[in-house]
């Protein structure tokens, strides 16, 4: 292994040996023991992993970690008394069901008036003989 190869490997596997492959390791063992600036590279990435380890390192909070499992236990609020039915529905549905009364009306009714609905009730009634005698 040579120098440069051992500085890309400090940088990808970090400065403690013992974590390394035992061949790279054994490898990196013998650079150490004949080459200076590879000993100064791995003290400096020694120094560098503790300081990140030592500023990152956060106490836990006990009491914050019992409220957020707590929440994760908890089932979801309701809120109403038909709060329930709404997730069964697709999304849109009611849309589509208002839009196919609206269709159906109209298209039955021809239109919204009231005179086709006084007209179908005077066919139903036997005073008219069709909904073509109508004027």
């Amino acid at each position: 292994m040579d120098r440069i190869e051992f500085e890309n490997k400090l940088l990808v596997r970090g400065g403690d040996l013992e974590r390394w492959p035992v061949a790279e390791a054994e490898a990196a063992r013998r650079l150490l023991a004949v080459d200076a600036e590879s000993r100064a590279l791995l003290a400096e990435i020694l120094t560098s992993d503790e300081t990140v380890r030592t500023q990152t390192t956060a106490p836990l909070d006990t009491a914050l970690i019992g409220r957020v499992m707590a929440a994760t236990r908890r089932p979801p609020a309701r809120r109403g008394l038909l709060s329930g039915w709404r997730p069964m529905i697709p999304t849109g549905a009611l849309a589509i069901l208002l839009v196919a009364i609206v269709g159906f009306k109209s298209g039955y009714d021809d239109g919204f008036g009231i005179a086709q609905d006084l007209d179908l009730a005077g066919v139903i009634a036997g005073d008219l003989q069709g909904l073509e005698d109508t004027p």
